[in-house]
């Protein structure tokens, strides 16, 4: 299961949105916020982790936590970070349901430590339309198809070096989000 995000609730708990096999889950962690508790730093965003819990109605409760990968040790300042919250928040956002192409698609690009956010913005999402095979080239205009054939032939070096105009870049992403909305 990833962790996507996390947030206190009342003065000591937390509740964490998780992506796993049950698509988008709840998990509560009692005083999970107190520095004395055993999950302390295991629920960072970002962490991949084994878990055995229960289920109460819409909410996961964890007995134990099996493994750790923690893929927030990645996030090593601010550009990273902001990176890796784009990527979580797409999968908020847009993704339901579990998908196994989806989750290693997300996973490595977590991994990535991108320079240009831009270009690598789109090619996650272009990818990521492959992955859940609704991609098609007609959402764009001709000069979007150009722009983002080029982020997907580009190898990774060569995706640093491509400037994306702030302009093409919302158009594109834009015509993206509303083409997934569409089609999910």
């Amino acid at each position: 299961m990833l962790v996507l995000k996390r947030f206190v609730v009342g003065d000591q708990d937390l509740l964490i949105k998780l992506y796993g096999y049950s698509g988008i889950m709840n998990l509560y962690v009692k005083d999970g916020a107190l520095p004395n508790n055993e999950f302390l730093g295991v629920f960072e965003p970002f962490n991949l982790l084994t878990l055995v819990y229960r289920q109460s109605g819409q909410v996961v409760i964890p007995l134990d936590v099996l493994g750790v990968i923690r893929l927030s040790y990645y996030a090593t300042d601010y550009h990273q970070y902001q990176w890796m919250c784009q990527i979580a928040l797409f999968v908020l956002k847009f993704i339901r349901y579990f998908d196994e192409g989806v989750f290693r698609l997300v996973v490595q690009y977590l991994k990535l430590r991108p320079k240009n956010l831009k270009a690598f913005h789109l090619r996650f999402y272009r990818d990521m339309l492959s992955v859940l095979g609704i991609y098609k080239e007609d959402m764009l205009t001709q000069r979007e198809r150009k722009i983002l054939r080029a982020i997907t032939d580009a190898d990774m070096k060569g995706l640093e070096r491509l400037k994306v105009s702030t302009n093409d870049y919302l158009s594109i992403k834009e015509k993206i989000e509303s083409h997934i909305m569409q089609n999910l």
